[in-house]
């Protein structure tokens, strides 16, 4: 009896399977279905030589009411394509026999890699995605830039050096220019740094930008999401010892530290002259300086998850006509000030032991017709202090002719540190989108000390900031 009701019971399961099977593969072969994209073109922004571009996404949609056998799925430029695909976890460059059924999508993923093209200019580099089912042949375009670079892989520089400009240099891991070598990189220069890399100089760095022709330094993502985004490398780093570097008309964008300045051994030597440049959006600070001396007019800081400018371990600094402002916030909360000024440092001599105060003379560190300004109620940290107690060490700072965010217990009439101070908001043209000029009614406008503006007349722009006579604060002149 059992016997009986279990082999019912079986045939039962069977025949439901099969009726279930051949509903299900019941696929329309009527060349009337057309398949349906999220885009006629999967567009990559420019793509170095050899290295991988990141991943677009290709959405693949049935909206018919059949299911369809997709016959095949391929590259037009087959294995000897720039392009790689991956059509839901089955590997390219061919994929036969792929079921979609009626309302339901898949994905095709699309990375290029571009092999070297020994040329200048950017390369055009086409292929297209072939889709065929039921006989229609659809296709979708795939188009990147590839671009020829020069590649520094854990290079060290060991004699003086002039960086070519036909193309771009990319830096892996690190680029050192060794104590006895002077790096000289022209007008137009553009570099791009890996994921951590580093220019490290102790020897000497001279960056020779122009308003027109600016040297650029930033990360090696040049997809539109990566515009923004800090901490994509490490930065530039003038390690101790460094001196007689300058700095003109650089671009340094969405590194770790984007500047950073060590002691200069060399008395009256300057660590560093900085003009004329733009160092933002960094994932810690713009500019670190530790223990240096520096010489910096109409430069921009702007936006750092910690500080903007940080001079620290004592040091000498004179800023003229630099706009310091932070505004970070789009991803991570900003932990500092926009300008943070320290005289010491602490240490420990064996683990656990008791904690070392060294301190370090900040001999001066002196603003003139500038402007520190930012989200927050205070952009000025004054760290001179241990354990509630002054530190035995100088800490001189005056600002002249500047707008200063700082609270109200701020005595902006003391003569030691401030004159013509004011805490009005300079009213930026558009921070979220990194515009730090003036806007036509900005309170910076006008009030310039004309001594000092008479030293530095080209604004950040290229724009002749005495030709009406009144000089504005910041690094750019406004001009109605």
């Amino acid at each position: 009896m059992f016997k009986k009701v279990l082999n019912r019971f079986l045939v039962i399961i069977l025949s439901l399977l099969a009726l279930w099977s051949c509903e299900n593969d019941n696929f329309s072969s009527s060349p009337s279905i057309k398949l349906t994209f999220s885009t006629d073109t999967v567009l990559f922004d420019t793509v170095f030589t050899t290295i991988g571009s990141s991943t677009r996404y290709l959405k693949v949609y049935n909206r018919s009411k059949s299911d369809v056998r997709i016959s095949s799925v391929s590259l037009a430029g087959g294995s000897t394509s720039a392009y790689r695909i991956n059509v839901d976890g089955r590997p390219g460059p061919l994929v036969n026999d792929i079921p979609l059924r009626s309302g339901d999508s898949l994905f095709v993923m699309v990375e290029v890699t571009v092999n070297p093209t020994l040329g200048d200019a950017p390369l055009l580099i086409p292929d297209s995605i072939v889709f065929v089912t039921n006989t229609n042949v659809q296709d979708v375009k795939l188009v990147a830039w590839g671009q020829d670079v020069y590649m520094h892989n854990g290079v060290t520089i060991e004699t003086d050096s002039v960086f070519p400009v036909n193309k771009p240099h990319l830096i892996y891991d690190y680029l050192f220019v060794d104590k006895n070598a002077t790096l000289t990189i022209p007008a137009g220069a553009r570099l791009h740094f890996h994921n951590n890399a580093q220019l490290v100089v102790a020897g000497i760095l001279k960056v020779e930008g122009s308003a027109s022709l600016p040297v650029t330094m930033q990360g090696d993502r040049l997809e539109k999401f990566y515009s923004d985004k800090g901490g994509q490398w490490g930065g530039v780093w003038l390690s101790a010892g460094s001196r007689n570097n300058a700095i003109a008309w650089a671009d340094i964008r969405n590194a770790i530290i984007g500047l950073m300045v060590d002691t200069c051994f060399t008395p009256g030597v300057p660590t560093l002259v900085l003009s004329h440049s733009k160092i933002g959006n960094s994932s810690y600070v713009n500019l670190l300086a530790r223990g240096a001396k520096l010489e910096v007019d109409n430069c921009l800081f702007y936006n750092a998850a910690y500080s903007s400018v940080a001079l620290t371990l004592g040091g000498t600094y004179r800023f003229y006509h630099t706009t310091i402002s932070n505004y970070w916030g789009d991803y991570m909360f900003r932990k500092g000030p926009a300008l943070l000024l320290n005289n010491y440092y602490t240490y420990q001599l064996v683990p656990g032991g008791p904690v070392l105060v060294e301190p370090r003379d900040l001999n001066e560190a002196s603003f003139f017709n500038s402007i520190i300004y930012g989200s927050i109620s205070n952009e000025l940290g004054l760290d001179y202090k241990y354990n509630g107690q002054p530190v035995n060490a100088n800490f001189n700072y005056s600002f002249s002719d500047c707008i200063l965010r700082v609270p109200s217990t701020y005595n902006l009439n003391d003569p030691e540190h401030f004159t013509r101070v004011i805490r009005e908001d300079p009213r930026f043209k558009d921070v979220a989108k990194w515009n730090f000029e003036l806007d036509t009614l900005s309170p910076a406008k006008d009030i310039g000390d004309i001594t000092i503006a008479t030293g530095f007349p080209v604004d950040l722009k290229g724009v002749n900031r005495l030709a009406d006579g009144k000089p504005d604060l910041g690094a750019f002149e406004r001009v109605e």
